[in-house]
C-alpha cells in the first residue's frame, strides 16, 4: 500500500521515519508526548523490530506538563522540548511515524489549561474523531490501541482520546461518515481489533494496602494530590493479551530516557541491573475490547 505523507489538510502534522509499505500496521492513539513510551515502548519496539509499521497519534504537545527549567535551555517552550523528546523516542523505538493532532494540552481538572480555547477538552469529540478517522483511513491499521474509559488515571485529555478513538474506530469504515475524506482520496477502512493498554490490577491493590497501612490517602496521589488510585483500580480493565518485549528492553529504556523532562521517579527502574530490567520491564499488557476476547493472546495480531 502507499502511505500519504502529508495529512495537513486534515489538521494533522506527520513526522515520517519509515515510509516502506508493510503488511501489518499498528496504531497507538494517546494524548501527550511520552504516553507512547511510558505506556508501551516495549510493544512498539517489539513490533517495529518484527516488520510491523507502527504509528503514534499524539493529540497534544504536552504544553501543560511540569518541566525542570534547566531542561528548557535551547528550546523556545515546553511544547518544543517535549516534541523533540518524542522524536528521539520515536527513533529509539522504530516508529514508522508520529502524527500530531495539534491540540493544546488541557492539564488536569480545575486548572487554567482546561479553559484554554485550543485545549483538547474544548474540542467537540466529533472534530477530534474526524482527525483520528483521517489517520486510520490513511494508515489502514489492523490493530488500534488507546486508553480505557478512565484514561488510565483520569487525565481529561486521556479520556477525550478514549472517546474520540472509539468513535473513529467504529465509523472509519462507514462511507457516510466524513464523505469529504473519501472524495479527497482516503478510502474507508475498518480496523480488526481495538485494545486498551492495561496492567495487572494486583499491583494497584497491593499499593493501596500499603498506603492505607502507612496512613496515606490513596485518593490523593501524585505530586499534586490529583490522582485517585481508588478510581484507577475501579476502572482498570483485566488483561486479555500480553506482549513479551524482553528482547527489546534496551530500546524501551532508550525511549524512556528520551523523555528526560518527564522521567521522574520512573528513572529509578532504569538503575536496575539489565537482567532485572528485562524481568520487570519485559512484558506489557492489553485488554481487547473489539471483538470481545475469547481467550488470552500473546500476539496482538493473532487471528489476523
Amino acid at each position: 500500500m502507499h502511505f500519504p505523507r502529508d495529512l495537513r489538510a486534515y489538521g494533522i502534522e506527520s513526522h515520517w521515519l519509515n515510509t516502506a509499505p508493510m503488511t501489518r500496521r499498528l496504531l497507538f492513539v494517546y494524548a501527550h508526548p511520552d504516553d507512547e513510551s511510558f505506556g508501551n515502548a516495549g510493544t512498539i519496539a517489539y513490533y517495529a523490530h518484527h516488520g510491523v509499521s507502527v504509528h503514534y497519534i499524539c493529540a497534544t504537545r504536552g504544553e501543560a506538563g511540569d518541566v525542570d527549567p534547566s531542561l528548557l535551555q535551547g528550546y523556545g517552550d515546553i511544547a518544543t522540548l517535549r516534541s523533540t523528546e518524542l522524536g528521539d523516542a520515536a527513533n529509539a523505538m522504530g516508529l514508522a511515524a508520529y502524527h500530531f493532532l495539534n491540540y493544546r494540552d488541557s492539564g488536569m481538572p480545575n486548572t487554567p489549561a482546561n479553559e484554554h480555547p485550543e485545549a483538547l477538552v474544548q474540542a467537540p469529540v466529533e472534530a477530534v474523531a474526524a482527525k483520528v478517522t483521517a489517520a486510520i483511513r490513511a494508515i489502514q491499521p489492523q490493530v488500534v490501541i488507546t486508553f480505557n474509559e478512565y484514561g488510565g488515571y483520569g487525565h481529561p485529555d486521556h479520556i477525550a482520546m478514549h472517546h474520540a478513538t472509539h468513535l473513529a474506530f467504529a465509523r472509519a469504515g462507514d462511507g457516510a461518515w466524513l464523505p469529504e475524506q473519501l472524495d479527497a482520496g482516503l478510502p474507508t477502512w475498518t480496523p480488526r481489533k481495538l485494545y486498551y493498554s492495561t496492567f495487572n490490577p494486583l499491583l494497584i491493590k497491593m499499593m493501596l494496602r500499603l498506603w492505607r497501612l502507612s496512613g496515606r490517602d490513596p485518593r490523593k496521589g501524585g505530586n499534586n494530590g490529583d490522582i485517585d488510585f481508588v478510581k484507577i483500580l475501579e476502572a482498570v480493565n483485566p488483561p486479555t493479551a500480553s506482549v513479551d518485549c524482553s528482547s527489546v528492553v534496551d530500546q524501551k529504556v532508550a525511549a524512556w530516557q528520551a523523555h528526560r523532562s518527564q522521567l521522574g521517579q520512573m528513572g529509578l527502574s532504569l538503575k536496575l541491573p539489565r537482567l532485572l530490567r528485562q524481568r520487570f520491564l519485559g512484558r506489557e499488557q492489553f485488554s481487547r475490547v473489539v471483538p470481545q476476547p475469547n481467550g488470552y493472546e500473546r500476539d496482538l495480531f493473532e487471528g489476523i
